[in-house]
């Protein structure tokens, strides 16, 4: 299960109004944050994959199912101009996930079910992914700059919220083991795919 979280560290509010006459050019790129093993984040790396030493939150009381993954996906976004009547936006996309959200009850121990919240952190994985393709493709304006980046996000956001229930309903929460595997099977086809994909910035 996602949640929300958006760091957004932008100084167009404090720019004067001759720079909206400026022309803007948008560079996003997936950030490769260090992971360390005291830290309550895990960033997400296609190599580093959860353990259940990484869910430390404490079970809900009455909680129905057996685990849960508290992921999600930010931004940190940096302004530059280079002297020549243009500026540059830099936006560094990263998905993480937190340890002291994240639960297991106590006989909750297998690699199947292990491998069902690793695929809701790869579930958030693609649509930070999606969130960073679409910036890419739109387009950018002097008036439109940040409703049009809140808008993207917000709409990625409910998209992978929904995509994330589909999984679990789907799956009846790792219950139904034949729709498990073929979700294993997509999930990590994605992850591949997009793994293979992936140029450093």
């Amino acid at each position: 299960m996602p949640f929300r979280r958006i760091t957004f560290f932008i100084l167009v509010s404090l720019l004067p109004s001759y720079v909206f006459s400026q022309k803007i050019s948008v560079d996003v790129y997936i950030e490769n944050k260090i992971n360390k093993p005291k830290n309550d984040t895990v960033y997400y790396d296609f190599n580093r994959k959860l353990t259940w030493q990484d869910f430390r939150g404490t079970v809900p009381t009455g909680a129905k199912w057996g685990a849960m993954t508290a992921s999600g996906f930010s931004f940190n976004s940096e302004m530059e101009e280079d002297g020549d009547n243009h500026i540059l936006i830099s936006i560094g996309v990263y998905t993480f996930f937190t340890k002291h959200d994240s639960w297991k009850k106590p006989d909750i121990n297998s690699a199947y079910h292990l491998e069902h919240e690793q695929h809701h952190f790869d579930i958030t994985r693609l649509f930070a992914q999606k969130f960073s393709d679409e910036i890419r493709n739109a387009h950018f304006t002097k008036g439109n700059y940040r409703k049009l980046l809140y808008s993207i996000f917000d709409k990625v956001y409910e998209e992978s919220v929904a995509y994330q229930h589909q999984y679990d309903n789907e799956t009846k929460n790792s219950m139904d083991v034949q729709k498990q595997k073929e979700w294993n099977e997509k999930i990590s086809a994605e992850v591949n795919k997009l793994k293979s994909n992936i140029a450093p910035h």
